[in-house]
């Protein structure tokens, strides 16, 4: 039914019943209509192909609103406005290679991490006369879990004896999954609200456009003197959460107007349309990672995947805050009992696996709360 409120659908159990009505009005009130009478049996199959008509309905009708579209639909309403879905990407990391002076590491070859995440270079690095070099590689994992720490890398996955040891001094960064529709919903709202240009706003917009990022914050100082934070004046301190340095750099160079000095520990070279280089500065924003523990009390219409829907729901909602976001665990309950079968949930989290509790977390002005699939632990009981 579609009325000044919107589209409302009827159930199963409605159409039977309107059509047991009308039944009844053509037939007589003493017509046979249960489940095993011919007519009951008529109706019922009718009842349900007509819920398959209203429940596609139902989703045609949702598809047309950023709030309620989901997948493709929601893509091509992002791109209705020029905002497409991050894909999932590699992470990005500096090697340094020694070995034999004079090798030359070819573009391809392979080093890995003691877990086996595998990075390939894309550069082709010879070795100095002192036998070292370093050079890009990327992960063949495209996910969060390739941005592993620093000295991590350190195996060789194609032996060679002209290679000695591998090791990355700085963490892997810019490995992500492919944006999930909650998190893209909100970049979309977020990036219809203003242009890329001086405003914060506008910055936030441009910055929240780089593939890969989650969260910006920035943090004015519009003083003619150093703020508490030992910001310069006249300048703006911008914290970012995910992304490669040189979008990000790029972004900020496009977005802030000229004559504002930029603050941060992360030197980005750009440049302009005449080529000449400026620096732009930025801090990354700090992960709090979290724990969650999970309790629910299911029927029999739980499904197997069931557990996976719980964590994916946990998951969704944690990593789509904004930095400095308080992560307030009511909100997870919507979701939970969205899925099929969950009749009762308790939701805990914490900052530690031991320590979880059903209460919200504070976040820090320089801190994105984050969670990992494995960091949710899922207890299932059986009702």
């Amino acid at each position: 039914m579609l009325d000044e409120n919107g589209f409302k659908r009827k159930t199963y159990d409605e159409l039977l019943t309107d059509m047991e009505i009308k039944a009844k009005e053509l037939f007589g009130e003493d017509i046979n209509l249960n489940s095993h009478s011919a007519l009951g049996v008529f109706l019922r199959i009718i009842a349900w192909f007509l819920a398959l008509a209203h429940e596609l309905a139902e989703r045609v009708y949702n598809s047309g609103f950023i709030s309620t579209a989901t997948g493709v639909q929601l893509d091509r309403l992002g791109r209705n406005n020029g905002i497409l879905r991050d894909p999932a990407m590699p992470a990005i990391v500096i090697l340094e290679i020694t070995g034999n002076p004079g090798y030359i590491v070819e573009e391809g070859v392979q080093f890995k991490t003691q877990n086996d995440i595998v990075f390939e270079m894309i550069d082709v690095v010879k070795l100095d006369v002192h036998g070292f070099g370093t050079g890009q590689a990327v992960s063949q994992v495209y996910s969060d879990k390739a941005n592993v720490p620093a000295n991590s890398i350190t195996v060789v996955a194609e032996p060679s004896e002209d290679i000695m040891t591998v090791n990355n001094p700085d963490a892997a960064t810019g490995g992500s999954e492919a944006e999930n529709d909650t998190t893209y919903r909100a970049r979309i709202r977020l990036a219809t609200k203003a242009n890329p240009g001086p405003p914060v706003n506008g910055i936030i917009t441009a910055l929240t456009d780089v593939s890969g990022i989650r969260s910006v914050s920035v943090v004015e100082n519009n003083g003619i003197t150093k703020d508490a934070n030992d910001n310069p004046p006249k300048s703006v301190h911008i914290y970012v959460f995910g992304g490669i340095d040189l979008e990000i750099g790029e972004a900020i160079f496009n977005s802030v107007a000229a004559g504002i000095q930029t603050s941060g520990k992360i030197a980005v070279q750009v440049k302009d349309l005449s080529d000449f280089e400026h620096t732009v500065y930025y801090d990354k924003a700090t992960p709090l990672p979290l724990y969650a523990n999970i309790t629910v009390n299911v029927n029999a219409k739980f499904e197997d995947e069931g557990t996976e829907a719980i964590k994916q729901a946990v998951m969704n909602y944690i990593n789509s805050l904004n930095m400095s976001e308080k992560v307030i665990h009511s909100f997870i309950y919507p979701d939970l009992y969205r899925i099929p079968g969950i009749v009762a949930a308790v939701v805990k989290i914490g900052k530690s696996a031991e320590n979880t509790e059903s209460t919200d977390i504070d976040i820090s002005a320089e801190e994105v709360a984050s969670i990992r699939w494995e960091d949710i632990e899922v207890t299932i009981n059986v009702s």
